[in-house]
């Protein structure tokens, strides 16, 4: 059985419709900036971030948004314009066979900060918001989404952090191809909040030499890459079967080949390079594809020193150095929750584009990334068959392939 994408739809930094966003990776562009209001957050050194483009909400209902966290609030906008993209109306879907993938790293940041610093401030529980549980609670993302949009199907809500979006495409793959279900809605959201980069910031994996050069950071694979960027979004795939495909007339925009996520128990924060290449090697058998099929690599590097050299490794392991690599994370930051689903609909892009967007500030490749074949500039190319990559803290490896339909 084949299973399509047959729409998307994302929120990012750097525009809020795939072709917004498709147009500034061709131009190069980053979204990193200073963001001054983190400068009162004591014993924070990292001040960067790159926040999502302005968007509308007005248009999703009222008695919905008063439950939506800004996130849930892209994650919506963002299905819509996915399901637009399919031609897919929810009204006409089967909802028995019909499934919700989606999910963040957790509640909203924003949602949780104020939820406790009114307990804080009151010693108790007094003058909570009746609303304030439905956006901190982990499957916010995906209840909020269902419930605006009226998706009565299937909800499920993977919580993975980094690897949140592309664990749920991968899950809607394979429960498509267990026969469950015709039609799969994918994705994931996270917002942009100082809590998330003082995680990052805590165990030394975000970006802090860079405050005067903000555009100059991350910098995946360089020599003088010093972590990561926080940014946030939500980013949203439709997968579906070919016969629910065929019976709407509609198109499809790629093949979803297959994927595979696997727990490596090694460490709860540092990647490791056995586990990575395991995971790409199992998603290709999964995928019935063999590692000479693979054109290009779409790498989740985020800048981090041990992160970047551990993928290098594994990808150059698995690969040998013949097939070109490079990473989005430069020009969008690390959106977290929504860079898995994120990179499928670049990566997707890419292939019917005609080209391949280059890593963006790598300008030295380090030592001990080496071992790839880097991408330091676009370039225009025919791209059939790639894999992505996201990895995530508690030892979250996925690995996906996806496959150029001709048109």
């Amino acid at each position: 059985m084949k299973i399509y994408v047959s729409g998307y739809g994302a929120i990012t930094s750097l525009g809020n419709t795939p072709n917004e966003i498709f147009g500034s990776l061709l131009e190069n562009r980053s979204a990193v900036r200073k963001i001054t209001d983190w400068d009162k957050i004591n014993g924070l050194n990292c001040r960067l971030g790159a926040p999502a483009m302005p968007y509308v909400s007005s248009g999703l209902p009222r008695t919905a948004r008063r439950t939506m966290s800004p996130m849930s609030e892209m994650a919506a906008l963002a299905t819509e314009q996915a399901l637009g993209h399919a031609k897919l109306d929810l009204k006409d879907l089967d909802f028995s066979r019909s499934l919700l993938s989606m999910g963040s790293t957790t509640g909203s940041p924003i949602g949780l900060e104020d939820y406790f610093q009114k307990i804080q401030n009151n010693n108790g529980v007094q003058n909570q918001s009746g609303t304030a549980f439905f956006k901190i609670m982990n499957h916010s993302v995906a209840s909020n989404v269902a419930v605006a949009l009226g998706f009565n199907g299937a909800l499920i809500s993977p919580s993975s952090a980094c690897a949140t979006s592309a664990q749920a495409a991968i899950i809607g793959w394979e429960l498509i191809k267990s026969g469950l279900y015709d039609i799969a809605i994918c994705g994931g959201a996270d917002e942009m909040h100082y809590l998330s980069a003082a995680v990052f910031d805590s165990v030394y994996a975000a970006s802090r030499g860079f405050h005067d050069d903000p555009k100059a950071t991350p910098r995946p694979f360089d020599k003088r890459r010093d972590g990561l960027v926080v940014s946030e979004g939500a980013s949203v795939v439709i997968l579906e079967n070919e016969a629910s495909l065929s019976r709407r007339g509609s198109k499809a925009l790629g093949e979803f080949c297959g994927g595979a996520y696997l727990c490596e128990s090694s460490h709860m924060s540092q990647s490791n390079e056995l586990q990575m290449h395991t995971v790409m090697s199992l998603a290709l058998e999964r995928s019935g594809l063999k590692k000479e099929n693979i054109e290009y690599v779409s790498a989740h590097a985020t800048g981090t020193l041990q992160g970047d050299a551990a993928e290098a490794a594994a990808i150059g392991g698995l690969f040998g150095g013949q097939v070109p690599v490079s990473s989005l994370k430069a020009h969008f930051g690390h959106s977290m929750a929504a860079c898995g689903t994120q990179e499928l609909i670049t990566t997707l892009m890419m292939m019917n584009e005609g080209v391949q967007i280059g890593t963006r500030n790598l300008e030295e490749v380090a030592p001990e990334c080496s071992q790839v074949m880097h991408l330091k500039q676009n370039r225009k190319i025919s791209t059939d068959i790639a894999l992505s990559n996201n990895f995530a803290f508690g030892g979250i490896n996925t690995s996906f392939v996806i496959r150029k339909v001709e048109q």
